[in-house]
């Protein structure tokens, strides 16, 4: 496994054996060498912050960091473990496949949005099966299902083609978190999609005239890059982006938003779109009537959705992030269910974008 920190390849033991923090809903990416040098920059401890998002640490859990480092074997001859970490790690995972005793307890899958599924060992041995449970719960085909523990992906068939992958291929056990990131449209880079349309209406609240904030928030890697909302509707420099802004029809106390984007004409290091719902005056999303939302081929014939989120879901919260665009290193696009609530809104995106720090997506993609 590699740390997404140090780029080094690592034991499974090298790295934190559950998330970095009680708040985090990220699987940990960074080994445990590096965040004890980050737990040890000199910050005071109710400003040190988890590297990967924005959740911060109690002092009971960098001293439990401190005590596993104390405690880790690992650092013994290290060097020679670093030049051997490939054979050691098969060879780990090999023990993990012939020890019943270890292929037993409950292990966790993380979604973007911060759910979390409890499953056991016992029941769940390879990968086809973990894949069949999670249709089954979030009724997501196992296609759109990307799997990831400690930043591989789990597949389903061995690269030979032979046999099905155990869990215990991955050196999964018991306490282990693996994140589920669901794919809802994969656009290939034949399939340039000219005209990505966002389309979002709602209805005003009981009282009074509100509006329901689209935005279109644009990143290079971890990077914010630009945002398009009511009030930056659009930039000569970059014409392919387009914001409609406020479109509201009095009589009939309806809203509606409309953002186009030409992805095939995007910058080169613009990678990731993240598609934001927020209230503006109301607190919560759920005082709007019958908001509803649509992403989509502008210029398909059957104007196909793209992301089914359901915006009730967020009905207790300001702001939502609903999916992402993420460009793929091969140049194509997947569009990714997000379904993160935060707060913030289009007058403060800071919280938001603090919410699509701790997605961790950069680490993915």
């Amino acid at each position: 496994m590699k740390c997404s920190n140090c780029q080094m390849i690592k034991l499974s033991k090298e790295f934190p054996l559950d998330t970095i923090t009680e708040k985090c809903t990220h699987i940990p990416t960074w080994c445990l060498k590096c965040l004890i040098f980050h737990l040890q920059k000199g910050n005071a401890p109710n400003e040190i912050k988890c590297p990967e998002c924005p959740a911060q640490l109690t002092q009971s859990e960098i001293n439990g960091f401190k005590i596993a480092w104390e405690k880790a074997p690992f650092k013994i001859d290290i060097d020679s473990l670093f030049k051997n970490s490939r054979a050691n790690n098969t060879n780990n995972n090999n023990s993990l496949l012939n020890d019943p005793a270890i292929q037993k307890g409950e292990f966790f899958v993380v979604l973007l949005s911060g759910d979390k599924y409890t499953l056991k060992l016992e029941e769940i041995q390879t990968v086809r099966v973990l894949k069949a449970e999670l249709t089954k719960k979030i009724k997501v085909d196992g296609s759109k299902q990307k799997l990831l523990h400690k930043g591989v992906e789990l597949q389903v068939r061995q690269q030979n083609g032979q046999g099905e992958n155990k869990l215990a291929t991955y050196g999964i056990r018991a306490g282990d978190h693996i994140q589920l990131i669901v794919t809802m449209y994969a656009i290939s880079r034949d399939e340039s999609i000219s005209n990505l349309a966002f389309d979002l209406y709602w209805g005003y609240p009981l009282r009074g005239k509100d509006y329901l904030d689209g935005t279109c928030l644009l990143y290079t890697g971890k990077d914010f890059w630009k945002k398009y909302d009511y009030r930056e509707r659009f930039d000569p420099v970059h014409p392919y982006i387009k914001h409609s802004g406020d479109v509201m029809d009095d009589p009939n106390r309806r809203g509606h938003h409309r953002i186009t984007i030409k992805l095939d004409k995007l910058p080169d290091v613009v990678n990731k779109l993240y598609f934001v719902l927020s209230a503006w005056k109301c607190p919560h999303i759920g005082d709007f009537i019958a908001p509803s939302f649509k992403l989509y081929d502008d210029d398909s014939s059957d104007k196909k959705q793209l992301c089914n989120y359901t915006i009730q879901t967020a009905a207790n919260s300001q702001a939502v992030i609903m999916c992402a665009a993420i460009k793929k290193d091969d140049g194509s696009w997947d569009v990714v269910e997000v379904g993160r609530v935060s707060n913030g809104n289009a007058r403060d995106y800071n919280p938001i974008r603090q919410a699509i720090m701790g997605l961790n997506l950069d680490n993915v993609y």
